[in-house]
């Protein structure tokens, strides 16, 4: 049984919209667990968590997934469908995730029947401050990939951690594991501010960026966020972050743990220069601790933004007591994440790579690698994530794209919202193409994919991006160079 008094952030996420509860959460082994959203990232990893703890969990999701078979191959009963009908009676506590919006069905449901209600992030907030040494990584890209590597090192390290993460790992069984250790590594998420639930002992930030736009109305609004997260950390903690961020300073005024530093420039704690691609889609750079040098850091995923989220799990790392050159070593065999620079396979010359890129900066980040690797045509295939990011964020997407060869638009992605009617990949287009010098918007999914078949050639790179259901564009295009393929 664990026990989770909540504190003032439970109030601070409640202002913002949230239906926490005040108290303390309160479970033994055998209670019934309900997840609204459960093929999400976190919520199915959770799920996961507390079916091999002992827990019995059911749950719901608008659509099948992979996450959702795993959890159906394990026994547990999932509804494809938001119906208040099946928040029943014999049912503990009721989790949700923040994406489902506070007018679905079953929340509403479960709050007129008085059952429990927490937010995934709260639930595992309460894991954390359980199993004693808390992990969270947090930032506006990154976030994913420096977990996955956190877990790798810790896991490789025989620390036995228990892992949330937003990604699969070849290591892992999907997105999650369940050790006995008291560490626990969490990939926190800033969306509705669902990571000041959490209860981490070390903090890791790899950047901050405006995004949610939905959420956060100023980029002002995301940083003070951060400073809220920032001051979870207990002083006998550890807050790690990336030091050349532009927000440092600001961030750094709230801190009460020591701060430990990385980046790509000598006056960080952790820093690699002389940096240099290793074929085929590699990186490295000479390692430097406080000046000192420690060797090569390679790594098989490209880019200088993967440099950065390898020193911000190697300092990680190293705090639990990994020893650094073990670290090398492992960091040479990360082979990344699904849907992070993901090489789908190549046929008739050309390479396809997927990638979750939706936010401006990682797009460039990426595409930059891409380029600074490969020396044949670059095609981007881009699905923009939600009409508010695309209608804020519209000046920074029309420039995002200068490194790719030809830019291919597909129609927005509205995941949770309603199309507003005054934003589109049309008008995207339009303004992109007075930078970049081929820009196709073709829409359709289908379409995509008629299109790259009949205007590619051997030679070519297509990475589809975004974080809806682009890859399928990938997947199809891919199986179709082979034979016969629909999406």
């Amino acid at each position: 049984m664990f026990y989770f008094a909540n504190r003032h952030r439970i109030e601070n996420v409640e202002k913002q919209g949230g239906l926490a509860k005040k108290g303390r959460i309160s479970l033994k082994p055998g209670d019934h667990l309900y997840f609204i959203g459960i093929g999400g990232a976190r919520l199915s990893a959770l799920a996961k968590i507390m079916l091999e703890s002992g827990y019995k969990v059911t749950g719901s999701d608008r659509n099948s997934s992979r996450n959702t078979a795993e959890l159906e191959a394990r026994g547990v009963k999932i509804y494809y469908s938001h119906q208040k009908t099946q928040i029943t009676d014999d049912l503990d506590v009721v989790v949700y995730t923040n994406a489902v919006g506070e007018q679905n069905p079953e929340l509403l449901a479960a709050k007129a029947k008085g059952l429990p209600l927490y937010e995934g992030a709260e639930l595992l907030g309460a894991l954390m401050k359980e199993k004693g040494m808390g992990i969270a990584v947090a930032g506006t890209h990154g976030k994913t990939t420096t977990t996955a590597m956190i877990s790798l090192l810790l896991i490789k390290g025989e620390k036995d951690p228990t892992i949330e993460v937003g990604g699969e790992m070849k290591e892992l069984p999907g997105n999650h594991r369940t050790g006995r250790s008291p560490y626990f590594v969490v990939e926190a998420c800033e969306f509705r501010r669902s990571f000041l639930f959490l209860s981490p002992q070390i903090a890791v930030i790899t950047n901050v960026d405006w995004d949610h736009p939905d959420c956060f109305p100023s980029a002002d609004a995301v940083v003070d966020t951060f400073k809220e997260f920032i001051t979870l950390v207990p002083p006998e903690g550890r807050l790690i972050i990336w030091g050349e961020d532009p927000n440092l300073k600001q961030l750094l005024t709230v801190a009460k743990a020591p701060v430990t530093t990385f980046g790509l420039t000598p006056e960080v704690d952790w820093c690699c220069t002389e940096i240099e691609p290793v074929p085929p889609m590699g990186i490295k750079g000479k390692l430097f601790h406080k000046g000192v040098c420690f060797g090569e850091l390679v790594l098989k995923v490209p880019g200088e933004h993967n440099l950065r989220n390898a020193l911000a799990a190697l300092a990680t790392a190293v705090e639990v007591g990994v020893p650094l050159t073990d670290c090398l070593d492992y960091l040479r065999d990360f082979t990344g994440v699904r849907r992070r620079f993901e090489i789908k396979g190549e046929a008739d010359g050309v390479v396809v790579v997927d990638d979750y890129a939706h936010h401006p900066v990682a797009i460039r980040n990426t595409l930059a690698a891409v380029k600074r690797q490969y020396d044949g045509r670059v095609w981007c295939v881009f699905q923009p994530h939600l009409y508010s990011r695309t209608k804020h964020l519209f000046g920074e997407f029309s420039h995002a794209f200068t490194n790719a060869d030809v830019l291919v638009l597909a129609d927005i992605y509205a995941a949770r919202e309603t199309d507003p009617g005054d934003i589109s990949s049309q008008l995207l287009a339009a303004e992109t193409g007075k930078y970049h010098r081929d820009v196709r918007y073709i829409g359709g999914l289908e379409a995509i994919k008629a299109h790259l078949l009949s205007q590619t050639r051997p030679g070519d790179l297509v990475i589809t991006m975004g974080a809806g259901d682009i890859f399928k564009v990938g997947e199809a295009y891919l199986e179709a160079l082979k034979g016969t393929a629909h999406i």
